[in-house]
């Protein structure tokens, strides 16, 4: 790894130490690029480590050999990052930071809670999220912690949270294996929020999941943190999965809408093939005389539906759009509109309202 020169932690119980990770330094995305010298410069006295794949690989090679084949078995890269993160934090101590989160002041004062009476007890600091509780991609330990060594040794047993399915969702597969769900989830169970602090989002310069692209995500006053757009990992799924968060709504009535125009055309069809059962099998001793009966329904029905769009071809192509000249034509035309096709209009009418 990059190491920067560090400073005394004697009077601390975070260490000075900023940890980030990418491929390496040298194939960091333009955006990110000022990332490293933000931090250093706002930073002077700390150790800045920025950890590269190989430098990962290395941390976990030399001090966690046990957990090496589950390492190198991890299918996405995403997986081995968020693993990395967790044993580099444990190992020294410190702050790690996803490289789309630039400090815009000093963290001291955000550490030196841990310093703080009444927190002795306390081991991490975690930020929090609008919408997915505790993330990974901010976070601060006490050397060795306990908490932080209980959940790493947990990380083998959660390799495959999906039972086979991962392939099919490969969002989620990561955030149960080894992202921020599979975090939050530990840190949620038998009391473990006791022992750590959490940094409100707006304290970190977080958006809403909902509000990425709004003029609005712009820090606070008081935050130490400005978000610019990450998510590297993030495929297809993911922005379905952010699409649904973001329109629970819009789902939920278009899902019942199309269930129910689906039920509707399925009735309807089951009735017609009633019909023509019914007419299939009909024992009855005047089926001929029926069947002449049915025959002419059928013809007039015809006859009806035919000269109904002999009237419709007329009034759009004799009259053209004039038809809508008169209150009396513009009525006709909404009447068959809404009779016809009443369901999707209302449910069309219903997601234009809550989108």
């Amino acid at each position: 790894s990059n190491n920067y020169p560090p400073s005394s932690n004697s009077t601390h119980r975070i260490p000075k130490i900023i940890h980030q990770s990418y491929k390496s330094l040298s194939t960091l995305p333009p955006l990110w690029s000022a990332t490293p010298s933000r931090w250093q410069t706002l930073h002077p006295s700390y150790e800045y480590k920025f950890w590269s794949d190989d430098d990962n690989r290395r941390l976990i090679q030399n001090h966690y050999p046990w957990f090496l084949p589950t390492y190198d078995a991890y299918p996405a890269p995403i997986q081995r990052a968020d693993a990395a993160r967790y044993f580099a934090v444990l190992h020294h101590g410190g702050i790690y930071a996803d490289m789309d989160i630039m400090p815009i002041r000093n963290v001291d004062p955000l550490l030196e809670k841990m310093d703080l009476s009444g927190n002795e007890h306390k081991e991490m600091i975690v930020a929090e999220t609008y919408n997915l509780g505790l993330t990974n991609a901010l976070f601060a330990s006490v050397p060795n912690s306990t908490i932080l060594h209980r959940f790493v040794r947990e990380l083998p047993s959660h390799t495959r949270p999906l039972h086979g399915f991962e392939m099919f969702v490969p969002h989620f597969a990561v955030l149960l294996s080894t992202g921020p769900t599979r975090l939050w989830i530990y840190l949620n169970q038998n009391n473990r929020r006791d022992k750590i602090l959490t940094l409100n989002p707006a304290g970190w310069g977080q958006c809403h999941q909902c509000k990425q692209h709004s003029s609005k995500c712009i820090p606070v006053e008081g935050s130490f943190f400005e978000t610019t757009k990450g998510g590297s990992w993030h495929k297809w799924d993911t922005r379905i999965m952010n699409f649904i968060f973001c329109h629970v709504h819009f789902v939920v009535w278009g899902a019942l809408c199309l269930l129910g125009w689906v039920g509707y055309v399925y009735f309807l069809e089951r009735e017609k093939s009633k019909r023509r059962l019914q007419q299939v099998v009909s024992v009855d001793t005047n089926l001929d005389a029926e069947h002449n009966e049915g025959v002419g329904r059928s013809e007039d029905d015809s006859r009806d539906g035919k000269m109904k769009e002999k009237n419709m071809k007329y009034y759009l192509t004799k009259k053209g759009w004039s038809v809508f000249g008169s209150s009396e034509n513009f009525v006709f035309f909404a009447r068959v509109l809404i009779l016809q096709y009443r369901l999707p209009l209302f449910c069309f009418v219903i997601l234009i309202l809550i989108f």
